[in-house]
């Protein structure tokens, strides 16, 4: 077996170089998805106190992904959302939605000052796929969750991995949900099974980038070569991602949806080290120590730890 070279360092928050900082502010969740990158739930929640203290010293002005496995089962997480923005912070919640699906919860997320929030549907609105993917049938939640979220007006983006001979319809199936629940700007997600973690499928079946871009266009009925004409552009203006294509779902005079956005994004792990964007100077995560390193080394390096 290859044995992984990682470009592994970690800083302390007062010499922070990153933009976008994951926090795991717990491993509890109430989903079982096969793809999850976290598998131990036994690890306590972050400390509140610890994390404070971190922002306070945190150079920079990030934004901090509150994440878990699902963080809304941390009972505290709307002060760790609180505490990001009294620190100067930008914010934004990933979370399954379940807990979603309660409207007085979304109330009590936008109170604390919430604006942007990442939800995962993998499954769009198929029993079958949540099923099959995220090993729960959830759809009728996950629409309610979306259907809170943006009565609320938050900013939203949206997660959706395609498994092959799954849910390979789901661009399409997505882009309906949106119009028929009025999703006017949004930034939708289309990627592969990331290959870290509790992966799903071994590479070699996993949907490439050019099979991801080849989805979309048929599905939104857009040319691949107004998709991949995005393919060496910068993510939001900053950053070089050779394993993401972002665009507008409009081409020419044709506007699917005119606040609406799609991140094509390959997971897929062709190099040594064995993790999907090695090297990243864009994405951090907060170590168990309270330092910052580089995400998916991190992960890669704590597999079916911390």
């Amino acid at each position: 077996m290859q044995v992984p070279i990682l470009n592994y360092y970690e800083q302390q928050p007062e010499e922070n170089t990153f933009v976008d900082i994951m926090a795991d502010i717990t491993h509890k969740c109430n989903m079982t998805c096969k793809n999850c990158y976290i598998p131990n739930r036994d690890v306590p929640d972050m400390d509140l106190d610890k994390f404070v203290d971190f922002l306070k010293r945190l150079q920079g002005r990030c934004m901090i992904r509150i994440v878990g496995a699902e963080p809304t089962m941390n009972p505290r997480c709307m002060e760790y959302i609180k505490a990001v923005f009294q620190h100067g912070h930008r914010c934004i919640l990933l979370t399954n939605g379940l807990r979603l699906s309660s409207k007085r919860y979304v109330d009590e997320l936008h109170a604390s000052g919430l604006r942007h929030i990442y939800l995962s549907l993998n499954g769009v609105d198929n029993d079958d796929w949540y099923e099959s993917i995220d090993e729960l049938r959830c759809a009728k939640k996950k629409i309610k969750a979306l259907e809170n979220i943006v009565a609320r007006r938050f900013i939203l983006d949206t997660g959706t991995i395609i498994v092959p001979e799954v849910n390979e319809d789901a661009p399409e199936r997505l882009l309906h949900l949106f119009e028929q629940k009025r999703v006017k700007n949004a930034l939708m997600r289309i990627k592969n099974v990331g290959q870290i973690g509790r992966f799903q499928t071994e590479m070699d079946d996993n949907v490439k980038l050019d099979k991801l871009v080849e989805l979309c266009s048929d599905q939104f009925k857009i040319s691949t070569d107004y998709i991949n004409s995005f393919r060496d552009k910068k993510i939001y203006g900053l950053f070089q991602e050779k394993n993401s294509i972002l665009f507008p779902l409009k081409e020419g005079n044709k506007i699917l949806n005119r606040g609406l956005w799609c991140k094509i994004t390959n997971w897929d792990t062709d190099n040594e080290s064995q993790i999907p964007d090695p090297n990243s100077k864009r994405r951090g995560r907060v170590t168990e120590n309270f330092m910052v390193a580089p995400l998916y080394e991190h992960i890669k390096m704590n597999e079916g730890g911390y």
